[in-house]
């Protein structure tokens, strides 16, 4: 995943986080990869997820670690199923959205996280001041 990539999701995670927040970014750890006829060993970055509140079966402090190996493929499987994300993407990565965000970890979690992110509208006066 390229880098502008992972801090852009990062990003939308810390910025309109409900329940989890991202507690470590730049994590490097050890990590086996199943093959059909070998095991493979890989270091690479890993997310670290936790839960900052209580939310359904999971206790305030619940930590997830989400290896990047994970995130490419589900960033894969998500440029595949949808057209519109794999052209933005394909633009820059200010083009990600939390949507996508929330897209990337659920897929790279297998459906057990559901970072239901919050995006706030932009709070505007109805009266601008004069001076």
């Amino acid at each position: 995943m390229r880098n502008t990539l992972y801090r852009q999701m990062v990003y939308w995670i810390n910025a309109h986080r409900t329940w989890i927040e991202v507690a470590d970014d730049s994590l490097f750890r050890e990590h086996v990869i199943a093959r059909s006829d070998r095991t493979d060993y890989l270091v690479s970055r890993t997310l670290v997820l936790r839960a900052f509140r209580p939310h359904g079966e999971c206790a305030e402090g619940t930590v997830w670690h989400i290896p990047e190996h994970d995130l490419d493929r589900a960033l894969a499987t998500l440029r595949k199923q949808d057209r519109q994300f794999r052209q933005r993407i394909k633009k820059a990565a200010m083009y990600l959205t939390a949507k996508d965000a929330e897209a990337i970890i659920l897929l790279a979690t297998h459906g057990i996280v559901r970072l239901e992110l919050l995006e706030q509208p932009i709070h505007m006066t109805s009266k601008p001041y004069r001076l």
